[in-house]
């Protein structure tokens, strides 16, 4: 049996071991607040579904526009995952390659990886922008609730460049770091 210090210490690590060394307490503070908004976007997803599913199948009356309102905390909760998955170093990664790099060329392997991964994001938030833009000027509304798309769009575009922002400063730091794997 298990004493409930215990259990407290194994609930949530120091965030010294959470975040790559050389972390910015920005970066930490907003980790916490992405954290909150993802972890509210996913209760209410939660939540909805839940009284969707009893009115649907208890009451016969199904909650008017829950698959819109799905769609749109989904993109949310997704985009506001991002920076925190990145900052964490919690993304899926494929090693298969990493034995013909030698250890003293690991910290430049680990900063050309983020930097490539920067550019790609930064894609994605420059098209996000771009297509927000487009649903603001068209007016784009969902087909059910008319709720205006572009905000949600803007959203996912900033918490896309937030993303940018992580993987350069994670670049940075695993370039300077002292030893190969330091950021793990």
């Amino acid at each position: 049996m298990t004493t409930r210090a215990n259990n407290e210490d194994s609930v949530q690590a120091p965030s010294h071991e959470i975040f790559p060394p050389g972390t910015p307490v920005g970066l930490i503070r907003a980790d916490r607040w992405l954290g909150v908004i993802a972890a509210l976007m996913l209760f209410a997803m939660v939540s909805l579904t839940c009284v969707d599913v009893v009115g649907r199948y208890f009451l016969n009356r199904p909650l008017t526009g829950a698959f819109e309102l799905t769609e749109l905390a989904m993109g949310a909760l997704v985009f506001s995952s991002l920076p925190l998955v990145t900052l964490r170093r919690q993304q899926v990664t494929v090693d298969l390659f990493d034995w013909l790099v030698p250890d003293s060329w690991q910290r430049f392997q680990y900063a050309l990886v983020d930097l490539i991964a920067a550019v790609c994001t930064g894609l994605v938030a420059w098209r996000l922008w771009i297509k927000a833009a487009h649903l603001q000027q068209a007016g784009e509304t969902t087909a059910v609730l008319q709720f205006v798309v572009f905000p949600l769009v803007y959203y996912m575009a900033v918490m896309a460049s937030l993303t940018v922002a992580v993987m350069l400063v994670m670049a940075w730091t695993d370039a300077l770091a002292r030893r190969p794997g330091a950021h793990s």
